[in-house]
């Protein structure tokens, strides 16, 4: 049986291709509404990547109350991914946090207008970090 150069090419271009998307999604958890009140485990230097509904044109976002910013912290700006192209639309609003050392501490995030202190958030979106 002959293998060429060419499927050897492909067959480790392959292998390399499917190791690298173990590891990128090995070390990022993502959650959603879903994971409200659950638990999570990270490993540290790991990334939790958090996707909640929202609309950003209204004034409102997810703003992060973390309890213990040493073991957990937000990393890079919110991502915004609008459900169509119609001015106003509503879409996903993506946080990420890294953590950046061993220890629990709760998440706690608060959909409301950042500037109105005065006013309750619209909803809350709570998980207890574990990182280990």
């Amino acid at each position: 049986m002959k293998i060429n150069f060419s499927t050897l090419l492909v067959l480790f271009l392959i292998t390399g291709f499917l190791s690298a998307c173990q590891t990128s999604t090995a070390d990022t958890i993502s959650i959603g509404e879903q994971d409200d009140g659950k638990s999570i485990e990270l490993k540290t230097g790991g990334l939790l990547e958090i996707s909640l509904n929202g609309n950003i044109t209204t004034g409102y976002n997810w703003v992060p109350v973390i309890q213990d910013p040493i073991i957990l912290e937000q990393v890079g700006d919110v991502q915004v991914t609008p459900a169509s192209d119609q001015l106003g639309a509503p879409g996903v609003i993506v946080l990420t946090f890294k953590a950046i050392s061993q220890g629990q501490t709760n998440l706690r995030l608060e959909y409301k207008q950042p500037w109105d202190e005065n006013t309750l958030p619209e909803q809350i979106f709570e998980v207890t970090v574990e990182i280990k």
